[in-house]
Protein backbone atom coordinates (compact mmCIF):
# COMPACT_ATOMS: atom_id res chain seq x y z
CA UNK A 1 0.00 0.00 0.00
CA UNK A 2 1.42 3.73 -1.16
CA UNK A 3 2.10 5.73 2.23
CA UNK A 4 2.02 9.77 1.71
CA UNK A 5 5.83 10.08 2.12
CA UNK A 6 6.92 7.14 -0.13
CA UNK A 7 9.19 8.69 -3.00
CA UNK A 8 7.76 7.57 -6.62
CA UNK A 9 10.67 7.10 -9.12
CA UNK A 10 9.25 10.17 -11.87
CA UNK A 11 9.96 13.63 -12.46
CA UNK A 12 7.68 15.79 -12.84
CA UNK A 13 7.80 19.18 -14.11
CA UNK A 14 5.42 21.63 -14.98
CA UNK A 15 3.79 24.64 -16.92
CA UNK A 16 5.96 27.01 -14.36
CA UNK A 17 9.00 25.28 -15.17
CA UNK A 18 9.50 24.08 -11.90
CA UNK A 19 10.35 20.03 -11.64
CA UNK A 20 9.63 17.39 -8.85
CA UNK A 21 12.35 14.97 -8.91
CA UNK A 22 11.10 11.48 -6.33
CA UNK A 23 7.91 13.23 -5.40
CA UNK A 24 6.15 11.58 -2.63
CA UNK A 25 2.61 10.76 -3.49
CA UNK A 26 1.35 13.96 -0.58
CA UNK A 27 3.60 16.33 -3.23
CA UNK A 28 1.76 14.68 -6.44
CA UNK A 29 -1.41 15.16 -5.11
CA UNK A 30 -1.35 18.55 -3.82
CA UNK A 31 0.03 19.33 -7.00
CA UNK A 32 -2.77 17.76 -8.93
CA UNK A 33 -4.86 19.23 -6.62
CA UNK A 34 -3.41 23.08 -7.69
CA UNK A 35 -3.78 22.04 -11.31
CA UNK A 36 -5.72 24.14 -13.39
CA UNK A 37 -4.91 28.02 -13.31
CA UNK A 38 -2.98 30.21 -15.95
CA UNK A 39 0.56 29.12 -16.24
CA UNK A 40 -0.54 26.41 -14.36
CA UNK A 41 -2.33 24.28 -16.26
CA UNK A 42 -0.50 20.77 -17.37
CA UNK A 43 2.12 18.22 -15.60
CA UNK A 44 4.23 16.45 -17.46
CA UNK A 45 5.80 12.89 -15.26
CA UNK A 46 8.74 11.10 -16.84
CA UNK A 47 9.85 7.33 -15.93
CA UNK A 48 12.79 7.55 -18.67
CA UNK A 49 13.77 9.34 -21.58
CA UNK A 50 10.31 9.45 -23.81
CA UNK A 51 8.34 7.23 -21.05
CA UNK A 52 5.59 10.05 -19.97
CA UNK A 53 2.31 10.85 -18.45
CA UNK A 54 1.36 14.22 -18.62
CA UNK A 55 -2.08 15.69 -17.51
CA UNK A 56 -3.74 18.94 -18.72
CA UNK A 57 -6.12 20.79 -17.01
CA UNK A 58 -8.37 24.29 -17.98
CA UNK A 59 -9.99 25.77 -14.71
CA UNK A 60 -12.65 23.42 -13.22
CA UNK A 61 -12.50 21.36 -16.54
CA UNK A 62 -11.64 17.41 -16.30
CA UNK A 63 -8.03 16.83 -16.52
CA UNK A 64 -6.96 15.32 -20.12
CA UNK A 65 -4.92 12.81 -19.24
CA UNK A 66 -2.21 11.41 -21.72
CA UNK A 67 0.09 8.33 -21.60
CA UNK A 68 3.02 7.64 -23.80
CA UNK A 69 4.80 4.42 -23.35
CA UNK A 70 4.75 2.85 -26.63
CA UNK A 71 1.18 2.92 -26.63
CA UNK A 72 -0.63 6.38 -27.05
CA UNK A 73 -3.78 6.65 -25.63
CA UNK A 74 -5.97 9.22 -23.30
CA UNK A 75 -8.25 9.58 -21.03
CA UNK A 76 -10.64 12.20 -18.53
CA UNK A 77 -10.55 12.24 -14.99
CA UNK A 78 -12.70 14.83 -12.77
CA UNK A 79 -10.75 14.33 -9.51
CA UNK A 80 -7.23 15.37 -8.53
CA UNK A 81 -7.34 12.14 -6.36
CA UNK A 82 -8.11 10.04 -9.28
CA UNK A 83 -5.39 11.88 -11.47
CA UNK A 84 -2.73 11.12 -8.58
CA UNK A 85 -3.57 7.41 -8.05
CA UNK A 86 -3.36 7.14 -12.18
CA UNK A 87 -0.07 8.81 -11.63
CA UNK A 88 1.42 6.36 -9.10
CA UNK A 89 -0.15 3.60 -10.38
CA UNK A 90 1.51 5.17 -13.59
CA UNK A 91 4.88 5.50 -11.74
CA UNK A 92 4.88 1.88 -10.40
CA UNK A 93 4.13 0.62 -14.02
CA UNK A 94 0.68 -0.57 -13.36
CA UNK A 95 -1.44 1.93 -15.39
CA UNK A 96 -3.07 -0.91 -16.97
CA UNK A 97 -4.21 -2.95 -13.83
CA UNK A 98 -7.19 -0.26 -13.30
CA UNK A 99 -9.94 0.57 -16.43
CA UNK A 100 -9.23 4.52 -16.74
CA UNK A 101 -11.29 4.52 -19.86
CA UNK A 102 -7.63 4.65 -22.23
CA UNK A 103 -8.83 6.00 -25.29
CA UNK A 104 -6.08 5.53 -28.49
CA UNK A 105 -4.43 8.90 -29.20
CA UNK A 106 -3.53 7.59 -32.84
CA UNK A 107 -4.83 9.01 -35.87
CA UNK A 108 -6.90 6.32 -37.51
CA UNK A 109 -5.06 5.15 -40.92
CA UNK A 110 -5.37 7.35 -43.81
CA UNK A 111 -7.15 10.24 -41.31
CA UNK A 112 -5.88 13.73 -42.34
CA UNK A 113 -4.07 15.39 -39.50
Amino acid sequence: MERANDPLPITVATEDGSALSTPTVAELHALMERIGGAGDRFAVAEREPGVYLQTWREADSPFLVERRDGQDVWTELDEPADVTALFVAWAHGEAWQQDYGWQSASMPEGAEP
